[in-house]
């Protein structure tokens, strides 16, 4: 997969040094040089990323001991306009401080041409570590860069500003897969009327209020932006497809939302109404905030992933004290129903259907193995996780129970720890269509 932008990837802190050339300014008195010390402090080490407005140079800070990014205009666009958005940026950037965001250390001049020093992230781009990863990403781990993203995003809110161009280019991830939202090149403050209405951002990713120049730069815009990278990142193609500009704006301002099941299989269906709200076209019918869509985001998870109700069969009385209690306080809000033998277990799963079924395997009359075969000729339970509990058995036992339908079998005493992720497992398995032994 690779994320769709149709515009220069803006200046971002990579870690890989580029060559220093009089495109950049270099050799010119505003633009500083290899191992020169700016300000004192900072000796600088490379460049490692350019874009239209200014370059990014890797400096180690003599001071503290530490690598930094130096952030600097081009000397050609010493203009008052440029350097007022680049004070813009420093502001943002300064008024958040939050571990999903980039952070800025200082701000200062070189040459009569500003610059901030920021934190030096050692990782790379959203895209680019998607498309290292093989273009698709296990959902779990969409989802944790998802909410680090929201984090850093609602904080940047919290602090009056709107970031404006929310982008994978623009989403740092280091070594430890920590995410960090940067480049505030375009960061303005929501009460700002001015700045709002500027149409700034990067097609693809701009919401339709901001589009057609009729509607404010405000939270719900970045919402927007950023429901566009969560669309993309979980199901491998971005909400609109287009060659030219123009179709791509037109398709983002009339056309509706693909449905995300459509195009990723085995996505569960909770998904899909928490990414469509979230690209709604009227801001008034989105989410209602970056906060809002992440605890939907994570709400949807627990709906896919989570058991609901679980039926627990075993017949000693203790044990199924044992695992209602330790199954109810890990899985906050399931339904944990438990009989005695496979007949009582037929007659409750008739009755209200499960999610998930345990059942021991050595039961009078219905067994563990013939409840097994029993709910698998059921159409209402042939995706229903069928965990087993033996106290004997190995491999030869295991492919029989496989056999008549079973996911998974786990052996006696039971360990809930290892009861607890083996549910996970098969309810995940189950939810993606491929269950495995």
């Amino acid at each position: 997969m690779s994320f769709s932008t149709l515009t220069e990837v803006s200046l971002v802190p990579l870690t890989e040094p580029a060559e220093l050339g009089e495109a950049d300014g270099f050799g010119s008195d505003q633009m500083p040089a290899l191992g020169e010390v700016v300000a004192g402090t900072y000796r600088v080490e490379a460049m490692i990323g350019g874009g239209a407005m200014g370059v990014v140079l890797r400096a180690f800070d003599q001071k503290l001991g530490r690598n930094v990014a130096l952030k600097l205009i081009r000397p050609n666009l010493l203009s008052p306009g440029f350097r007022s958005l680049f004070q813009q940026e420093a502001h943002a950037m300064a008024l958040v401080s939050h571990p999903n965001v980039v952070t800025i250390y200082s701000f200062g001049e070189h040459g009569g041409a500003p610059y901030f020093a920021m934190e030096l992230v050692d990782g790379k781009t959203l895209d680019r570590f998607v498309d290292e990863a093989g273009g698709l990403l296990e959902l779990d781990d969409a989802l944790r860069l998802l909410e680090q993203a929201c984090r850093g995003l609602s904080a940047i809110h919290d602090a009056g500003t709107v970031h404006r161009d929310i982008k994978p280019g623009n989403l740092l991830i280091d070594r430890e897969a920590r995410l960090r939202i940067g480049d505030l090149g375009l960061a303005a403050s929501y009460r700002d009327e001015r700045t709002r209405r500027e149409v700034v951002g990067t097609p693809g990713f701009m919401a339709p209020e901001i589009l057609h120049g009729q509607g404010d730069a405000t939270p719900l815009s970045d919402l927007y932006s950023l429901a566009c990278v969560a669309y993309e990142l979980i199901t491998g193609r971005p909400p609109f497809q287009a060659r030219q500009g123009v179709t791509l704006t037109a398709l983002h301002l009339v056309e509706p939302v693909p449905r995300p099941t459509a195009l990723r299989a085995g996505l569960p269906p909770a998904f899909d109404d928490v990414l469509v709200r979230a690209l709604a076209k009227v801001p008034e019918e989105r989410t209602a905030s970056v906060e809002a869509f992440r605890r939907e985001l994570f709400a949807a998870k627990r709906r896919a992933f989570e058991p609901a109700r679980i039926l627990v069969v075993e017949d000693d009385p203790d044990q199924r004290e044992i695992l209602e209690l330790a199954l109810g306080a890990e899985f906050e809000g399931a339904e944990i129903e438990c009989v005695a033998d496979g007949a009582e277990a037929l007659a409750a799963f008739e009755r209200k259907p499960a999610t998930v079924v345990i059942s021991d395997l050595q039961m009078p009359d219905v067994d563990g193995a013939s409840l097994t075969r029993r709910l698998r000729s059921r159409a209402d339970a042939r995706a229903v996780p069928i965990i087993v509990l033996t106290a004997t058995g190995g491999p030869e036992e295991w492919r029989k129970l496989a056999s008549i339908g079973a996911d998974r079998f786990v052996v006696k005493p039971v360990n809930v720890g290892d009861l607890v992720s083996t549910i996970r497992r098969a309810v995940r398995e189950r939810a993606r269509g491929a269950p495995t032994p």
